[in-house]
């Protein structure tokens, strides 16, 4: 297997290796993040009972379509790194093209719905012991009970987030290879992980999580400054310009810079999944 900084420079590369394609995936992400600034913006005045609530359902439906074209794009996007895993598990070492668009939308769709099952798969304990304390704080009058299952839930939390976030992304490489059921096939993912595998994770977490403060962080400052000498809302919660143009500025670039960190990474963990198979052999 390789090294792990060979993981890290080779990744690096490849998610920089063609910048037309890159350009392309970096936009549609960008008008992903965009139209969700929109539709925060439509929404949550309205909910909140501002001046323009008789306008509600017109603005509702724009929102709505806004949304979806979001989502669309989204799935769009979401294929096209399940396309660039299953390429490198191939053994390409280049970007996939932008073709087969029913393709994209297909695998994007279905890697949409795969995850969010895994999110409840993994959350389901906590999920349950939550709603059990619950009840037994209105059952039992101590209440000791229900706010020890609550206090578990709570402990319980941090753990299987952690192991949701190492399974997922060797889950979404073996979907990219052999389908659907493949986020599912959990005794063949967890013989794939390991020591280097852990530590490969946190070093592609923390080099995705800095380039992107790094980049965005201008952007962020202006933000928390205009949010800071200018109100929010300039009449009955409706959001001033200045405020949603400096949030329409950062979400755009923040989701520029993500889809190239998104490359990088599924790139990283692909070509670990390729070699850890050819090990497994």
């Amino acid at each position: 297997m390789r090294k792990l900084e060979d993981y890290i420079s080779d990744a690096f590369r490849y998610a920089f290796s063609d910048i037309k394609k890159g350009l392309v995936g970096g936009l549609l992400y960008a008008i992903s993040g965009a139209l969700s600034v929109f539709v925060s913006i439509v929404i949550e005045p309205g909910m909140m009972g501002g001046v323009y609530l008789e306008k509600f359902t017109t603005l509702l439906i724009l929102s709505s379509i806004g949304f979806l074209i979001g989502l669309i794009v989204g799935f769009l996007v979401d294929g096209y790194y399940v396309r660039v895993m299953k390429t490198t598990v191939e053994g390409s070492n280049t970007l996939p093209e932008w073709n087969n668009i029913t393709d994209l939308l297909i695998k994007g769709f279905l890697y949409t719905i795969g995850t969010f099952i895994l999110g409840i798969i993994f959350m389901l304990p906590l999920i349950i012991l939550f709603i059990i304390g619950l009840f037994g704080m209105f059952i039992d009058i101590s209440g000791v009970i229900g706010l020890s299952l609550l206090l578990i839930s709570l402990l319980l939390m941090i753990p299987l987030i952690i192991l949701l976030i190492l399974y997922s992304y060797l889950a979404e490489v073996n979907f990219s290879v052999k389908g659907f059921f493949g986020f599912f096939e959990f005794k063949r993912i967890f013989k794939l992980m390991s020591l280097k595998y852990v530590v490969l994770v946190i070093i592609v977490i923390l080099i995705t999580l800095i380039v992107e403060l790094i980049v965005i962080s201008p952007f962020l400052i202006l933000y928390i400054l205009y949010a800071a000498q200018t109100p929010s809302f300039y009449y009955e919660y409706i959001p001033s310009i200045t405020m949603i143009i400096a949030k329409l500025i950062l979400t755009i670039v923040s989701s520029f810079v993500g889809f190239f960190m998104e490359l990088f990474s599924k790139r990283a963990i692909a070509l670990y999944y390729k070699d850890k198979i050819e090990e497994l052999k």
